[in-house]
């Protein structure tokens, strides 16, 4: 597997390095400190997959990866970016990021992601689908957990237990979830989550 390492801080890019060399099948071909340079270097390189950092100088990360994918269909591209925020998350999935991380994660969810997209798959981390979940619906970040939960199989007692909350909150919480995403009863809840893929495999 050749893959390009793109991102303009040295250390973490010798970092990543050495934990794909370390696998005998992945072979880090280019090093890319500028967005200016990707190009150039997709065009000497025959790579299969890119690993681009969201904030590089040089020109629009996101749109770079949007260029990427139409001129390169057959590259995989695994986004990683320090960004919290689900605008920007939301704008790599849309540009067609095979996979999106954030660099705080574990280096073994990295590995876990090249994996999955080398076969095919996209890969974004939990974090990554709350913080987009949370631009796309009108929910809390406690909102959110407790549908999390819900959705899951758990009653509200348990839900109550696990977030170590009182189940009359639970309650009120659960008749807001349902009030702002207009459903009537569990069923039509739990549709309502398929419909907007908020869990799982949200983006395969």
């Amino acid at each position: 597997m050749r893959i390009i390492l793109a991102d303009d801080h040295a250390i973490f890019r010798e970092g990543l390095k050495l934990l794909l060399q370390s696998r005998h099948d992945q072979d880090v071909v280019a090093e890319i400190d500028n967005l200016e340079n990707l190009k150039t270097e997709l065009n000497k390189q025959q790579a299969d997959l890119l690993i681009l950092d969201y904030h590089m100088p040089g020109g629009d990360a996101a749109a770079v990866l949007g260029y990427c994918k139409k001129r390169y269909p057959e590259l995989k591209i695994i986004a990683l970016t320090g960004a919290q925020s689900g605008q920007i998350l939301k704008q790599l999935v849309a540009a067609k990021a095979d996979a999106v991380l954030l660099k705080d994660g574990a280096s073994a969810e990295l590995l876990l992601a090249i994996q999955q997209v080398m076969r095919g798959k996209s890969y974004f981390s939990d974090t990554v689908k709350t913080h987009i979940a949370e631009v796309a619906l009108p929910l809390s970040t406690r909102e959110l957990q407790v549908l999390k939960l819900i959705f899951s199989g758990l009653v509200n007692r348990e839900v109550a237990d696990k977030l170590a909350l009182s189940p009359k909150t639970v309650d009120k919480h659960r008749e807001n979830i349902m009030r702002k995403l207009h459903v009537n009863n569990l069923v039509e809840l739990i549709n309502k989550v398929h419909q907007l893929k908020l869990f799982g495999d949200v983006y395969d």
